[in-house]
Formats: C-alpha cells, sequence, structure tokens
C-alpha cells in the first residue's frame, strides 16, 4: 500500500510546520500529495495484517477444514462448475487455483465460468485468467476440463422465472449441466448490492443484459446501498431489496443445488482472510469481517481526497466511481473531493456511453427526471453522480481524461494534485482534509452527533 513520509517545512510557500507526504495508488504507480500535518484529518486504508501474509497458506487452510470434506464427498463423480471473476476483479486467482485444483481431481467434470455480468467478454485480461485457469489445470493433472465467458447477450440463454420484484431471470444455459456449483468471490463493499459476494457472480455475473437491467433498477432505492444484505448476520441490516432480488433470482437458477463458496478479503492483491464453505455462511462471515475491518465512521470533513486503489479499480471513470460512492459520507454538503483515477481506458467501454456519460453531461435537473422516468442499464451511475454534485461544492478529478471531458459532465479536472490542496488550504488554514486510498475496499459512515 501506499507510504507516508513526514519532514518539517514550508509547503508550497505557507510555512507550516510537520508536513505529511501521502503517497495514493494510481493507475499502475503512484501519486503523492502534501499536507501539513494540522491539516490532516485522517488517512484511510484497506485492511492489511502486518508482515508479508502468505495467500497459499491462508487458501490451503480454508481447505482444510470439514465443510471441505463435505464438499470433496459432494463432487466425486458429479460435474462441478466453478464461477470465477472476469478481468475487471483483481482477487488473486492464482495462488487460489494452485491449492484448489487438486482437490476437484474427483469431479466427472469441472466446467469454468467467467462471470463478466454487462462488461465486455474479449478483453486481454480474461484472456489471461482463461491461460491461468489452463497452467494450473496441467499442474494439478486436472483432465477433461471446459472454461466459458460469459456473454449477456449471448444466443445460449435460458429463463428460469420472475422474481417478486418482476426481472424475468435468463441465464447463462450452461450452469443446467451443474451438480455442484462452487463460487469464488473476493468480498467487499458494494454500493447498492450491498458487498460483492457470490451471489452476485450468478446475477448478474451469468444473467441476460435485461435481467441485470431490471435488478439494477433497484439501485435507485435509498436502501439498496452498502453494508446492506439479505445474508447479514445483523437482522436490522438485511433490508436491501436489490440485493435480495439477486438472492431470489439465484435461487431460481440453482433450483436447490449445493452453492460453495471460496470467499476472500484481499488488498493489492494479498488475502488478509479465507474461508471455505456453504455460500451463505462464509458469506456472513465475510460480510462481518469486512465490516470489522474495512468499515470507518468519521466526521465529515470539508476536503476529501479519494484513490480507488490503482488498477483495475481506476480502469475508467465508468469502473472507478464505485470509490466515491463507497466514501460519500466522509464529505460534508458543500464540501470538495480530489478524486485520483487514472482512468487510462477513458470514461468506460462503448456499450455504457449512452446511459452513463451522455446522461451525465445532460443539465443536473434533467438526469434525475430521464432516469426517474425510465430506468435504462447504466443510468443508475449518472443519477448517483448527479446526487452527489448538487450536494458538493466542487469535485475535482485527476486522471488521464481530457478536461473537456470531464468539464461537460459537471466535474472539475486538474493536473496538479498539489495545486488543488494548496487552494483549499489558502482558502481556510484551519480545514481537515481527510485521504483515503484504495477506496474501492471501504465503507465510511457518518459519525452522527451527540
Amino acid at each position: 500500500m501506499g507510504g507516508i513520509l513526514w519532514w518539517s517545512g514550508g509547503l508550497s510557500g505557507f510555512g507550516y510546520g510537520m508536513v505529511m507526504k501521502i503517497q495514493l495508488h494510481y493507475g499502475s504507480g503512484f501519486v503523492s500529495v502534501e499536507i501539513p500535518e494540522a491539516n490532516v484529518g485522517e488517512i484511510i486504508r484497506p485492511w492489511e495484517e502486518g508482515g508479508d501474509t502468505d495467500n497459499a497458506a491462508l487458501v490451503r487452510e480454508a481447505l482444510e477444514c470439514g465443510e471441505a470434506g463435505d464438499f470433496a464427498g459432494l463432487i466425486r463423480g458429479k460435474t462441478l462448475a466453478v464461477l470465477v471473476g472476469d478481468g475487471s476483479r483483481d482477487m488473486p486467482l492464482g495462488d487460489i487455483f494452485g491449492e484448489l485444483f487438486g482437490r476437484l481431481t474427483v469431479c466427472k467434470k469441472v466446467m469454468f465460468l467467467m462471470c463478466t455480468g454487462t462488461h465486455d467478454a474479449d478483453t486481454p485480461e480474461n484472456k489471461v485468467i482463461c491461460d491461468t485457469i489452463t497452467a494450473a489445470a496441467q499442474e494439478a493433472q486436472l483432465a477433461g476440463i471446459e472454461i466459458g465467458i460469459h456473454d449477456c447477450q449471448g444466443d445460449n440463454l435460458v429463463g428460469a422465472g420472475t422474481t417478486a420484484h418482476g426481472t424475468e431471470v435468463r441465464y447463462n444455459g450452461t450452469l443446467d449441466a451443474a451438480d455442484v456449483f462452487l463460487v469464488l468471490s473476493d468480498v467487499k463493499f458494494h454500493y447498492f448490492a450491498g458487498y460483492s459476494n457470490p451471489i452476485k457472480n450468478f446475477v448478474p455475473g451469468l444473467c441476460s443484459y435485461r435481467t441485470a437491467e431490471q435488478n439494477h433498477s433497484l439501485a435507485l432505492d435509498e436502501r439498496s446501498t452498502y453494508g446492506a444484505h439479505p445474508w447479514h448476520e445483523d437482522e436490522t441490516r438485511r433490508g436491501n431489496p436489490l440485493a435480495a432480488d439477486q438472492l431470489e433470482a439465484m435461487e431460481l437458477i440453482v433450483k436447490g443445488r449445493p452453492v460453495y463458496a471460496m470467499a476472500t478479503i484481499s488488498t493489492s492483491g494479498r488475502i488478509q482472510w479465507a474461508r471455505f464453505g456453504e455460500a451463505e455462511t462464509v458469506s456472513r462471515a465475510a460480510f462481518a469481517a469486512s465490516d470489522r475491518k474495512n468499515t470507518h465512521t468519521v466526521a465529515p470533513v470539508d476536503r476529501l481526497i479519494v484513490s480507488p486503489g490503482g488498477l483495475p479499480n481506476d480502469v475508467d471513470l465508468y469502473i472507478s466511481q464505485r470509490a466515491l460512492e463507497l466514501t460519500r459520507q466522509g464529505v460534508a454538503d458543500g464540501g470538495e473531493v480530489l478524486f485520483v483515477s487514472a482512468c487510462p481506458k477513458g470514461i468506460g467501454h462503448e456499450r455504457t456511453t449512452a446511459n452513463f456519460y451522455d446522461r451525465l453531461t445532460r443539465p443536473i435537473d434533467e438526469i434525475f427526471a430521464s432516469i426517474e422516468a425510465e430506468y435504462k442499464l447504466f443510468s443508475h451511475k449518472p443519477y448517483k453522480f448527479a446526487e452527489m454534485i448538487r450536494r458538493l461544492r466542487r469535485i475535482w478529478v485527476y486522471s488521464e481524461i481530457g478536461d473537456e471531458l470531464i468539464a461537460a459532465a459537471h466535474l472539475h479536472a486538474t493536473g496538479d494534485l498539489q495545486a488543488v490542496v494548496d487552494g483549499w488550504i489558502a482558502e481556510d488554514p484551519e480545514t481537515k482534509i481527510t485521504v483515503v486510498d484504495g477506496a474501492n475496499k471501504i465503507a465510511l459512515y457518518a459519525r452522527q452527533s451527540p
């Protein structure tokens, strides 16, 4: 993770005392910003245990539990579907494959399905995952595997029924051949589904474009938010309508067949926590661990710096926006945010443009009215952005995106991080600045006044 350097002296001519040089993830590297100690509110980063964690050892320990023995009996002579995330995720799959695959040789057949959701199926990153699966299977002498990459608009989609919300569930028909499911899931907070979790590998991960669209329309419901999920151990935090719809849809797809999960919590490719077992059980434990380690209750400040955590979490503006949503409670109304997100692939994939960026360039009131009148997939993104833009004075964006594209979206481009910080301090020498690096893994909650 990024580091902090200290020294005495002035800051860009202001003559402050102790200064902190704070590194932030940015694309494949780092950038830094200098802030006087007196102006630093908090510096928040994802959970990372001291010392070097051993990914393989943690996975091996998780796979030696009693539930793993039950799983081995279930899959013997059966067809197993292993569900993995696509190349936009940062789960350390190679370390997991090395420990897992040798235990799958008792299967009659193993099908690997890459859960792309509505993302592009044909990407270099996805091909790397396929190659990694093939190499690990050969090493483990796991023969006769099949690898498929989901296409949400493909011709192998079949119907499973309709949820109570009205979501028409159409899914990848390859799943029908499975006797047992194993989901590989790196759990973190998700700004409208509660948490990234095994259910999401099914819905929207292996569903049709229309199924994802109908489910994601619930993102406009304020109860669909991070830290709330029907599998949460706290009954008061189960009321997330979007996540509940995903769970109901998954149950229609699975039809009572066993679903197991290898769940991890990782930071910058290093696993901090791992569990294996039935999907609901390990998800509940992962949610609790995330709440303990990656939740921060803060006093909202007038100035907030946010980095999603580098690639792949800041690959484009569409992907990186979730970091703003997860930290939005950390900035007070009328405040400013400095968003440090490289976005080497620009605004986002072409298929998202019409209902993400193009809508975001409309007048703010028109953004709300058009989306509330008719939800289209991806339009929850400009809706959420518009909510932040309306309540804040300014959102600065430090990125590789052209200034004119940023300005058209009601945002403010900057090519100089330090100039923004210096301007904040010049305006208010007493201001407090909170810095969040790796915000894609973090959940901020505003401290309630007594």
